[in-house]
């Protein structure tokens, strides 16, 4: 299949470009880390935002999540990571909208004095009530550099591909660029961040062929609460997307602007469990009907990690 020939392909001949230029190896480290977590979900408008489609009704989800990952490091300069991650979303009352997401991810980072070049790679397999709905490939090489001990900056290329299983129409390569910027205030116990990208897809059908610009911001501080550590994130997204083509629903060219904003709060509990509360806003407004909405998304997990 061409989605995982291209993610194959351009991830491994990335990483075994940054592999080449390892000087002699030090002393190999090597890092295995494991996730777990269960929760629960109050939606208040479940819908598929990649298919337009939305109930206008709320409902409760069961939430699993597990992830693995290996991190290792054959030299002083060079840092390898891989892993896997798969999210289980599962509604009391709308199970056509269940929703399953299998991740497998690479990344490869090399120090050249000063300033890092890495690549990453994430293939997604989507299962929308048991059956595959999307794939999803992206490769996207960056370079980051810390200045002083406040700033730091990346800067990357993102190539995607999707393919669309029940919606061949709507399959897409995308290229993008994106700037991300992380101020520290109080090490990484306090900082901000800024974000932007722009980018376009180019779809089977020119119906969806677009143009996308975004800009975010957050704010993480960590701190202790009651003898346990917390950390708290903030943060909020604007993205513009421009359609190309005029869609025949409306006779106009489609326009939509996501509005989203996210808070979330994570307190250890005993040892490796911890507990995360999340709250998720997004305005979707559309001069199309069925993208035209709002959503409220609470959540409550319990988290393991090793």
């Amino acid at each position: 299949m061409f989605i995982q020939k291209f993610f194959i392909q351009t991830s491994s001949l990335a990483l075994a470009a940054l592999a080449t230029a390892a000087p002699a190896k030090s002393e190999e480290a090597t890092n295995l880390s494991f996730e777990a977590s269960a929760g629960i979900a109050g939606d208040s408008n479940v819908g598929v935002p990649d298919l337009d489609r939305n109930s206008d009704e709320g409902d409760v989800a069961l939430l699993l999540r597990t992830k693995i990952q290996l991190d290792v490091k054959p030299s002083d300069k060079l840092v390898l990571r891989g892993g896997y991650e798969v999210r289980q979303t599962s509604y009391q009352d709308f199970g056509g909208f269940d929703l399953t997401t299998h991740r497998s991810f690479a990344e490869a980072e090399y120090d050249f004095d000063g300033v890092k070049a890495g690549v990453m790679a994430n293939l997604v397999h989507a299962r929308l009530d048991g059956d595959g709905y999307l794939d999803y490939a992206q490769i996207s090489p960056n370079l980051s550099k810390l200045f002083g001990d406040s700033l730091f900056l990346r800067a990357a290329y993102m190539r995607t591909e999707k393919d669309f299983k029940t919606a061949d129409g709507r399959d897409a390569s995308g290229d993008a660029g994106r700037v991300d910027a992380f101020y520290f205030l109080d090490g990484t116990r306090q900082y901000v961040t800024f974000g932007g990208e722009a980018g376009s897809e180019d779809a089977e059908s020119d119906l969806f062929d677009l143009d996308h610009v975004s800009a975010k911001g957050g704010y993480v501080q960590r701190f202790n609460v009651f003898g346990s550590g917390a950390k708290m994130k903030l943060g909020a997204e604007v993205e513009q997307r421009d359609y190309k083509a005029v869609d025949p629903v409306i006779a106009d060219r489609r326009e939509d602007r996501i509005v989203s904003a996210t808070s979330d709060l994570e307190v250890a509990i005993y040892g490796p469990l911890s507990m995360d509360l999340g709250y998720e806003y997004r305005d979707r407004s559309s001069n199309l009907d069925s993208a035209d909405y709002d959503e409220h998304v609470g959540s409550v997990e319990l988290k393991v990690s090793f």
